[in-house]
């Protein structure tokens, strides 16, 4: 019974997205053909579009970069032998703070690396 709904769910998964396509080749014919009918010009539907958003790759990654050693020195720090006589629930505490300023130093580093230069 398992192995039948497997397959159901892939077969499912596979004709939506065939169809999906399908539909999606359909509407960009009927488009391009109305446009022919009217005598527009055509060009447009196959001239390169200029890309006005960028992804911020850059702070993105310095984000998670920030995060990480945020996360590392906050367990080398809450799992050092020294700081067992802490309360253990500033351990979460602790972690998440440091996550978050971390992260937040990250952010502010990307921000002026990705500046532009005004000169």
């Amino acid at each position: 019974m398992e192995d039948l709904m497997l397959a159901l769910i892939w077969l499912g998964f596979f004709a939506s997205v065939f169809l999906g396509w399908y539909y999606f080749l359909q509407a960009r014919n009927k488009e391009r053909m109305a446009l022919i009918e009217r005598d527009k010009d055509v060009s447009e539907i196959y001239a390169k579009r200029e890309v006005g958003f960028r992804f911020p790759w850059l702070k993105l990654g310095m984000l998670i970069t920030g995060i990480g050693v945020g996360l590392s020195l906050a367990m080398v720090l809450t799992l050092n032998p020294m700081w067992d006589n802490l309360n253990k629930k500033t351990d979460g505490a602790s972690i998440f703070a440091f996550v978050l300023l971390f992260g937040g130093v990250a952010m502010v580093i990307a921000h002026y690396i990705d500046k532009p230069k005004s000169n």
